[in-house]
């Protein structure tokens, strides 16, 4: 069973420079490569970076760097400090942040960034600043979704010879540039052994609507089936609204199921997520799909045990199910979980569905065939 995240952060320590400087040239070659010059990311070593970091310095307004680690393993690391911006004196600023790639969309980016902003914060900055490559669309995506916003800014920076443009982003620091009403929370993505579930936004849904498949690959940051929309008419029509109304409830709408191809393509091959919130009884009820030609590999059986998991991990042990008699393979999956019958309805949509129930004390094992 999937649990709570295993990493922790703590303040970096000197000796943690050599594992720090692993992780970060790893990180950077994953993330540049295409933008920045392939004789720079590959030129990078160890040693060289490490000497760069000054983790144990305790003068007024030195670097202050935290580090996630996981048992003996750094995976991710933050950087905060005043601004050198000389038009933003006065100001705190993010001055790096890197995550170990097979910890992209983890949760471990979301943690590092929000404290990096309580140090800010702590410290006296009431607002911050950070600098990102024009065309790193993946952190831009990442920051935005955390509330900070472009100031306009820009200017060229030179990275191995070759010229790139870098984009400046502001947030507040004790809170953000968007009301906190209306901030879509950052989600954390569900890894399981083959896929990854990614929280659907209320950007991407909107623009699944909007017809605008380009945007909604972007935001989704994974190939879509052209049929998307349409597959996902009636789920849409009831979670937009739901989540303008309550971003908080996001994390347990929908997600889409993320497949990753041998040459690094990603793909979404399906969704999955729970119609909404925990209802007044603590029972969230489970739905999903996926297209034909990802059938009956295990993935659907894979995808809602991690689910189930999750919402364990959040105290909720009560679910349910609605399937239509006739889908062989959804019953056989649902009845693989403990879930038994407890009644039939009459959806207005799909017509006769079977209902389900699952009621698993707290601590019973969540997987089929655990």
């Amino acid at each position: 069973m999937m649990g709570l995240p295993r990493w922790k952060l703590r303040r970096a320590r000197g000796e943690d420079a050599p594992a720090v400087a692993a992780m970060h040239i790893h990180s950077r070659r994953l993330a540049y490569r295409g933008m920045v010059p392939d004789a720079h990311l590959d030129g990078d070593d160890v040693a060289t970076r490490a000497a760069r970091y000054d983790f144990d310095a305790a003068a007024p307004g030195a670097p202050e760097t935290w580090i996630a680690v996981d048992g003996d393993d750094v995976v991710g690391f933050v950087t905060v400090a005043p601004s050198r911006d000389e038009d933003l004196s006065g100001l705190g600023e993010v001055r790096s942040l890197y995550v170990a790639p097979d910890r992209w969309r983890s949760g471990v980016g979301s943690a590092l960034l929000a404290q990096a902003e309580v140090l800010l914060r702590d410290a006296g900055f009431h607002e911050a600043h950070l600098w990102v490559l024009e065309g790193n669309t993946r952190a831009r995506r990442f920051y935005e979704r955390a509330g900070w916003a472009p100031d306009g800014a820009l200017k060229v920076v030179e990275i191995g010879g070759r010229p790139l443009a870098v984009v400046r982003y502001r947030k507040a620091a004790a809170g953000t540039l968007a009301p906190m009403e209306n901030r879509q929370p950052v989600v954390a993505s569900i890894r399981t052994e083959r896929v990854e579930l990614v929280s659907m936004s209320l950007a991407f849904m909107q623009a699944l609507v909007a017809g605008d498949l380009d945007a909604a690959t972007r935001e989704m940051g994974a190939d879509l089936p052209a049929d998307l929309a349409e597959d996902l008419r009636n789920f849409l029509n009831y979670r937009i609204p739901d989540l303008e109304a309550d971003p908080s409830i996001r994390p347990w709408l929908g997600r889409g199921i993320i497949w990753s191809h041998p040459n690094g393509r990603l793909e979404l091959i399906g969704s999955i997520g729970f119609h909404n919130a925990p209802d007044e009884t603590g029972r969230v009820e489970i739905g999903y799909r996926i297209v034909p030609p990802f059938r009956r590999r295990g993935i659907v059986t894979e995808c809602v045990r991690a689910l189930l998991a999750w919402a364990e991990a959040q105290g909720v042990h009560r679910f349910r199910a609605s399937v239509a008699p006739g889908n062989v393979a959804s019953l056989a999956t649902i009845r693989s979980f403990g879930f038994h019958q407890v009644g039939v309805q009459i959806d207005e949509i799909d017509g006769e569905e079977l209902v389900f129930h699952l009621d698993r004390p707290s601590g019973e094992a969540s997987a089929a065939g655990d």
